[in-house]
C-alpha cells in the first residue's frame, strides 16, 4: 500500500473567524494553506468548491453542509462532524478521518486516492461510484452505508462494522472482512462481489447459506 498518511507543515497557523474565512476562500476561490482551524460550528452553509491543503480542523461541527466538488489534499479532520454534509464530487488525497463523525453524508462520486478513517462513525454515509485507492479504516462504524459500484485498489479494513451496508456491484477481491461485521450486506443476487474476499469461517457459513448451499456438520 502507498503512503497514504496527511503530511502537515510544521507549524500551522491558527485561524480566528474559521467560518467567515472558509466563505471568503471560497467566494474568491483561494486555497487555503498551512491552517489550523478549531472550534468552528456551521449549520447549512455553502462551502462547495472549497480547495484546502496542508490543514488541519479540529472539534468542528459542519452540519448539512455543502463541500461538493470539494477538494482537500494533505487535511486532517480530528474530533469532527460532519453529518448529513454533501461533499458529492469531491477530491481526497492522503486525509485522515481521526474520531469523526459523518452520519448521512455524501461523498457520492468522490475520487478518494489516500485516506484513514479511525475510530469514526460513517453509519448510512454514501459512497457511491466512488474512486477508492490507498484506504485503510479501522474502528469505525460504516452500517447501512452504500458502497455500490465503487472503483476499488488498496482497501483494508480493520474491526468494522458494515451491518446492512450495500456493497452491490463493487468488487471486493482481496479485501480482509474477517474481524469485521458484515451481517446482511447488500450484495447482487449470486453474491458476486464477494468473489476472492477474505472472511473468516463463521462468515463463510453465513455467506454459504444466503447463496443457498446446506452445510452439513
Amino acid at each position: 500500500m502507498k503512503q497514504i498518511f496527511a503530511v502537515l507543515p510544521e507549524h500551522l497557523n491558527p485561524v480566528s473567524e474559521g467560518e467567515k474565512l472558509l466563505l471568503e476562500c471560497k467566494e474568491r476561490e483561494e486555497r487555503l494553506r498551512g491552517m489550523l482551524f478549531r472550534d468552528i460550528t456551521a449549520d447549512q452553509l455553502d462551502f462547495s468548491g472549497i480547495m484546502a491543503a496542508g490543514v488541519k480542523f479540529v472539534n468542528c461541527r459542519f452540519w448539512n453542509c455543502s463541500f461538493e466538488r470539494c477538494e482537500f489534499t494533505d487535511v486532517i479532520f480530528e474530533n469532527c462532524d460532519l453529518s448529513g454534509s454533501d461533499l458529492n464530487n469531491g477530491f481526497f488525497r492522503s486525509v485522515r478521518l481521526q474520531e469523526c463523525k459523518g452520519v448521512g453524508a455524501s461523498f457520492a462520486g468522490c475520487s478518494i486516492l489516500g485516506m484513514e478513517i479511525r475510530e469514526s462513525n460513517l453509519s448510512y454515509a454514501n459512497f457511491d461510484g466512488c474512486r477508492l485507492e490507498n484506504i485503510r479504516a479501522e474502528d469505525t462504524e460504516m452500517n447501512s452505508a452504500n458502497l455500490t459500484q465503487c472503483r476499488c485498489k488498496s482497501v483494508h479494513w480493520e474491526r468494522m462494522q458494515f451491518s446492512h451496508a450495500s456493497f452491490f456491484k463493487t468488487r471486493l477481491q482481496g479485501m480482509d472482512f474477517s474481524d469485521s461485521d458484515i451481517s446482511d450486506l447488500v450484495l447482487s443476487d449470486d453474491c458476486s462481489e464477494l468473489k476472492g474476499a477474505v472472511v473468516d469461517l463463521y462468515q463463510a457459513a453465513e455467506l454459504s447459506r444466503r447463496m443457498g448451499l446446506v452445510i452439513k456438520s
